[in-house]
């Protein structure tokens, strides 16, 4: 059997490597023939991400490759004062 996954993006790669690691064959499509916005992206991992990327194996090499985020702010639409919020 194969699963088919629709998409190359964060969730169909880490659904492909979930699978994967099942033993389950998977072939992922993508339309799009190269990354977009290649500069200036960014990646925020809250905590619960955290506890995924730990389950696919792959979070210790971030961690070594990241950095973490001690502080945002949260901006809502009806207001223009932010919101703090600390994430430790």
């Amino acid at each position: 059997n194969l699963v088919i996954i629709i998409g190359a993006g964060i969730c169909g790669l880490a659904t492909a490597l979930a699978l994967h690691k099942k033993g389950i064959k998977s072939l992922v499509f993508e339309r799009s023939e190269n990354l977009r916005n290649t500069t200036g992206t960014a990646i925020g991992i809250l905590r619960n991400g955290w506890r995924a990327l730990d389950q696919l194996g792959v979070a210790d090499v971030l961690r070594r490759t990241g950095f973490p985020i001690l502080r945002y702010l949260v901006f809502f639409s009806l207001s223009t004062k932010p919101n703090r919020a600390n994430i430790l």
